[in-house]
């Protein structure tokens, strides 16, 4: 059994080369952070969503200090620019947008590591054409008479690591504009929200 692994193993390596295993693993990667970040962005919405209507129910409920304990995100942000506009109005949208870098670190993080596979997946497949080209002229350098078969055999081999980065590319990068979309919404909403709560609205 481990011999046939082995064996294709090695017929993976020669079919893709190093760069598509590289893509392989990129791609790995990618799924893991399309999918922790679609599902925690998820789940941070419904949770924020919630707790504001809870609170539209029921205003008396409001507790700043209790919200910047919470694990949801947008709800500490939400808690402290309530908080921090008891003391200035002006400037929420600076607090705001401080507040939500300050902790949207880790989501930030992994978005930036969506753009980079985005970027990385089309050069490393391009990098594993040009490598598979130049062994194919290699081969066909050291032969007196060339096969168009082996010619073609080669060339479609060293485009497969293209293919592989395209198709990563693509789909990481319509799912990267769509999660940083509703990272947006949320800026608005929690502008729109701070201002509804804050005691100074009043």
């Amino acid at each position: 059994m481990s011999a046939y692994l082995t064996e294709s193993g090695r017929e993976l390596l020669n079919l893709i080369g190093w760069a598509g295993v590289a893509l392989i693993g990129v791609a790995v990667v990618a799924i893991y952070l399309c999918v922790k970040n679609a599902v925690y962005l998820g789940w941070m919405g419904w949770a924020f969503r919630r707790h504001i209507a809870r609170l539209q129910r029921e205003p008396e409920k409001l507790d700043a200090a209790k919200g910047v304990r919470s694990g949801n995100p947008l709800v500490r942000v939400f808690s402290e620019a309530v908080r921090a506009a008891c003391r200035e109005h002006e400037g929420l949208r600076a607090e705001l947008a401080f507040l939500f870098h300050k902790n949207f670190r880790a989501v930030n993080r992994g978005m930036t590591l969506l753009r980079l596979i985005s970027v990385i997946s089309p050069l490393l497949g391009l990098l594993g054409t040009v490598l598979g080209i130049s062994k194919v002229f290699r081969v066909v350098a050291g032969q007196t008479l060339v096969n168009p078969a082996l010619l073609a055999n080669g060339i479609w081999e060293a485009l497969t690591t293209t293919i592989i980065g395209l198709s990563i590319t693509v789909p990481v990068l319509c799912l990267y504009y769509f999660l940083r979309m509703q990272i947006n919404g949320f800026q608005i909403e929690l502008m729109e929200y701070a201002t509804r709560f804050s005691p100074l609205s009043e």
